[in-house]
């Protein structure tokens, strides 16, 4: 069967070979099962994706193109990434919610062919709101995984003996003249998660996750997980296809120690004690400021996500990288849920010309904070930011909640956002859909206006 893929913002299916009533409209990337074809068109099963019918061949492609899917976890971050090079699964919220998204995507492959390739997981940090959900993923036999990749911060439920933390050991040094507290246990292997398994002092949560990691070790559907920070500059085994290669720059963690060290981090206070003399570290601060952050670079487009920096992080991540720029990108996600936790000048450096924010009902948090939303949009590109939420995209009905995602896509030249209508009375166009640089709904329409008068 030929499989060709949407190469439109929004690709027009019509419901005969004269191309002329659209019967559905499909998203950039959207996969096409071709059942004939004429000199113009081809016949296309959507594959469930609404109406099935008549497609002009020069608005279609034969390759796959660069995806995210921003899945609404509910307060936390789940993420799955395609590429041409092969699946990206970056934190998987708190619950179950990520795992059927998952199920739910790959159905068709699960059904064919009874195994899902996983290129890579990736933790972004400990926090169980990240990494909790990916746990059903690993444990599931009819997925293979490549690597999964982390910040190299253990989580234990309480200070175990011989520990100052529950990251672990910590000792003071002196750096640039002032006293600063150090994390100097850290982790790698899954030889080294063995170990910390064994011990019997690692958080529940995190356990499970590392027990399920070595069982598939073991079972032969994991090839192994490693620590990466700034030092190793990408991950690497993506970067190689000459036409719709995917580069994945790794701009943090940032630790004290070089490349041929131990891994070593410095502690980070709350962002209230920033300006008080030998603040107190904090556990949560370090652990979430130490997140992953990665740039995603896909043509001629670019994505940030970086997990749960805060404002301390971000003076870290820009006093080390100075003059220099790496933050800049077309979409980032806000980092934190749209926690107040950030800083002005981080936000001025990436500038993309959308945010994504992942956030759920949980009212001890009230994520998203109505500063970070209205920072966000400032510091924007564009004179219409564009600003999605998980949260805003979640609907429900009597049939019971419909959980928002957000989808991106690029084919490397067109780029476009964009989340499910809550109501669509027309089932032939079920998308907000935007294409960036988005100039706003009526652009067209104001610039005729304008033109005559």
């Amino acid at each position: 069967m030929t499989t060709v893929f949407g190469n439109k913002p929004e690709t027009r299916i019509y419901k005969t070979d004269k191309l002329r009533k659209a019967v559905n409209h499909v998203l950039l990337g959207t996969r096409l099962d071709v059942k004939d074809e004429n000199d113009n068109a081809y016949l296309v099963d959507t594959r469930g994706r609404g109406k099935s019918g008549w497609v002009r061949k020069e608005d279609v492609r034969d390759t796959p193109i660069f995806k995210i899917f921003f899945v609404d976890v509910a307060q936390g971050d789940g993420t799955i990434i395609e590429s041409p090079e092969g699946i990206i699964l970056l934190d998987g919220g708190p619950s179950s919610n990520f795992y059927r998204f998952v199920i739910h995507r790959y159905k068709r492959i699960l059904k064919e062919d009874d195994q899902v390739n996983i290129r890579a997981i990736i933790m972004s940090h400990p926090d169980w709101d990240h990494f909790n959900g990916l746990t059903a993923v690993i444990k599931d036999n009819r997925f293979n995984i490549g690597r999964i990749y982390h910040n190299g911060i253990i989580r234990y439920d309480t200070k175990p003996p011989g520990r100052e933390t529950k990251m672990g050991k910590t000792t003071d040094r002196i750096i640039n003249g002032k006293k600063k507290t150090v994390l100097t246990e850290t982790y790698n292997s899954l030889s080294d998660v063995k170990k910390l398994i064994n011990e019997g002092y690692l958080m529940p949560s995190f356990r499970k996750f590392w027990q399920a990691a070595l069982d598939a070790k073991n079972q032969g559907r994991l090839k192994n997980a490693e620590c990466i920070t700034f030092h190793d500059q990408t991950i690497t085994g993506f970067d190689t296809d000459p036409k719709d290669s995917l580069r994945i720059e790794i701009l943090g963690p940032i630790p004290l120690s070089d490349k041929n060290k131990k891994l070593e981090y410095i502690t980070f206070p709350e962002a209230e004690d920033i300006a008080k003399n030998n603040p107190r570290p904090s556990d949560s601060h370090t652990i979430n400021g130490h997140s992953l952050v990665l740039k995603f670079i896909y043509g001629e487009h670019s994505f940030l996500l970086g997990g749960d920096l805060n404002i301390p992080a971000e003076l870290h991540l820009l006093e080390h990288y100075g003059d220099d720029n790496p933050f800049r990108v077309d979409v980032a996600k806000a980092c934190h849920h749209g926690s107040s936790d950030y800083l002005v000048d981080y936000l001025k450096k990436v500038k993309p010309m959308a945010n994504v924010i992942s956030s759920g009902d949980n009212k001890s948090f009230d994520h998203p904070m109505s500063d970070a939303v209205g920072s966000a949009c400032k510091h924007t590109r564009g004179d219409h930011p564009l600003l999605f939420s998980t949260e805003i995209a979640r609907a429900t009905s009597s049939s019971g909640t419909h959980y928002g995602l957000i989808n991106v896509r690029s084919n490397g030249k067109i780029l476009t956002m964009a989340q499910m209508k809550e109501q669509h009375k027309n089932k032939a166009d079920v998308w907000d859909s935007y294409t960036l640089p988005w100039n706003g709904k009526f652009h067209d329409e104001i610039k005729e206006y304008r033109k005559k008068n």
